[in-house]
């Protein structure tokens, strides 16, 4: 549906990443669009709010006490219903259930995140849309980077925390500290590097998010007002709201959060402090 959403793109407000009230959050925003799309493009849709879907199936599966993430694509009742009927889940949800279930009370929630995360990567290639397939690329392979620069950074090992078993990830798995070659790589990872240890967290969250603005900007332009419009708008909100709770002290705790999660899994070195 090339010119098929014309009215509804043009009626969508223009936003910035520094938007306190951006118009729409994510929810009301699909709520809005979803009865304008047609079945493919709605399942295209549903894929931006995948990720959400695998922590709330993870703290159902865990009977955890982690509250009910609203942005998923699925409620509480209905996620309870299709672990009793797999085959409704979405194909990577299916491949996770079918490989982790008889070790759920085993393994952590976070091992169980990061395998659903690598089946909804590895199956996000398959997605037949080179917009949607190009973001989720590029998204993913800045929150590797980031995340094998924490793990050299604090002498711990990247192998289980680098997700997805496309070529950028195992190039990173694969990659010794200071051995790093980013030539090949779209200059907003190499842009990364250089802020990556800007003391000031907030400031840092600040500038990739505008990195991640930047390149849908770049990748949405040769889209007139098809489906790509629309998810460009969905993504941009995910970045207003992550932004907006992006302070010093959020930034802290998540990156707090980070390195406890790693340390769980990890036999730290004794060089590395706790304190």
């Amino acid at each position: 549906m090339k010119e098929g959403y014309y009215y509804l793109i043009t009626s969508l407000p223009e936003l910035s990443l520094t938007d306190k009230y951006p118009g729409y959050d994510t929810l009301s925003f699909r709520a809005f669009v979803t009865e304008h799309l047609t079945p493919e493009d709605s399942r295209l849709m549903r894929t931006l709010y995948y990720p959400y879907d695998i922590e709330n199936l993870v703290t159902l599966t865990k009977n955890t006490d982690q509250p009910w993430n609203t942005s998923a694509n699925y409620t509480r009742e209905e996620m309870q219903h299709m672990l009793t009927e797999p085959h409704l889940l979405p194909e990577f949800l299916q491949g996770f259930v079918n490989e982790n279930q008889k070790q759920w009370d085993r393994l952590t929630a976070k091992a169980l995140i990061n395998s659903a995360t690598t089946l909804f990567i590895d199956w996000s290639h398959t997605i037949h849309n080179r917009f949607l397939n190009k973001w989720l690329l590029f998204d993913q392979n800045l929150k590797n980077l980031l995340i094998w620069l924490n793990c050299h950074k604090f002498g711990l090992n990247p192998n289980e925390e680098v997700l997805g078993n496309h070529y950028e990830a195992e190039y990173l798995r694969n990659s010794k500290a200071g051995e790093l070659n980013l030539k090949t790589w779209d200059f907003q990872f190499r842009e990364a590097l250089h802020h990556f240890d800007n003391p000031d967290i907030a400031l840092r969250e600040l500038i990739i998010n505008e990195m991640r603005w930047h390149y849908l900007d770049e990748i949405i332009q040769p889209y007139s007002f098809g489906i790509e419009h629309l998810l460009a708008f969905a993504i941009r909100l995910q970045l207003i709201n992550r932004n907006l709770t992006d302070t010093a002290v959020e930034g802290n705790e998540r990156l707090t959060a980070l390195i406890n999660g790693i340390m769980h899994n990890y036999q730290l070195p004794e060089t590395f402090s706790r304190s």
